[in-house]
C-alpha cells in the first residue's frame, strides 16, 4: 500500500479544503494506505478541539478525530502555532503533534504522493 501526505495551508470555515482533505484521507486510510498531514499556515487552526459554529453538526474537529482514530498522522508547525497564539497546540486534540518544516520534509521524503489544500 501507498503512504500519501497531505498539506493543509487554509483554516476552517473560509474554504473547504479541510474537507477535501478529511473525505480523501479516509478513503485513503479505508483502502489500506498510510496517511500524514501536515497543518502549516492557517491550517493549525483545524485541530482545535473547542470549536463551535451555528446550525453545523459535523466540525472540522470530528473529522480530524475520525481520522486519528483511523490511524492518520497529523503534524502541525509549531512557528505557526505558537504566531498564531495557540500557545503550543495545548487546545489540540489529542494525538496531533507540533512539530516543524524538518517534520515536513521528513513526510516530503517519505510519501509515494503529496497532496497540497
Amino acid at each position: 500500500m501507498a503512504t500519501i501526505g497531505f498539506l493543509l495551508t487554509t483554516g476552517p470555515y473560509q474554504v473547504q479544503n479541510y474537507e477535501t482533505l478529511a473525505n480523501t484521507a479516509e478513503a485513503a486510510l479505508d483502502k489500506g494506505h498510510q496517511v500524514k498531514i501536515f497543518l502549516y499556515l492557517d491550517g493549525v487552526y483545524n485541530p482545535i478541539k473547542y470549536q463551535k459554529f451555528p446550525d453545523m453538526e459535523i466540525l472540522p474537529m470530528h473529522k480530524f478525530e475520525k481520522l486519528l482514530s483511523k490511524g492518520a498522522e497529523i503534524t502541525a508547525c509549531g512557528i505557526c502555532v505558537n504566531a498564531r497564539g495557540l500557545e503550543g497546540g495545548k487546545d489540540f486534540m489529542e494525538g496531533v503533534k507540533v512539530g516543524g518544516l524538518p517534520d515536513f520534509a521528513e513526510i516530503v521524503g517519505e510519501v509515494d504522493r503529496l497532496v497540497t489544500l
